[in-house]
């Protein structure tokens, strides 16, 4: 049985709508994994970083920040630690 232009339409029509719901299940998915794969990072580091200074694990939010910037700005070429 032939469809009619109008029924085509209509079919067109929802194969869109199906494809763009897919497209933002898609994209929900892929920043979902994106905060995984960030929370994931933020732990291994934090780990390694208690581990090699473990002194810093009682530290309050405020005090760790300072210890970071003090420490981070008493560097004086932080590029020397990234290069071989």
């Amino acid at each position: 049985m032939a469809k009619t232009k109008a029924e085509k339409i209509t079919s067109i029509e929802e194969e869109i709508r199906q494809l763009e719901n897919r497209r933002r299940q898609l994209v929900q998915e892929q920043k979902a994994q994106e905060r995984k794969d960030r929370t994931k990072r933020l732990c291994r580091r934090m780990g390694l970083f208690e581990s090699l200074v473990p002194d810093t694990i009682p530290l309050t939010e405020e005090q760790f920040k300072t210890f970071l910037e003090k420490t981070v700005m008493s560097v004086t070429t932080p590029a020397a630690y990234w290069t071989n």
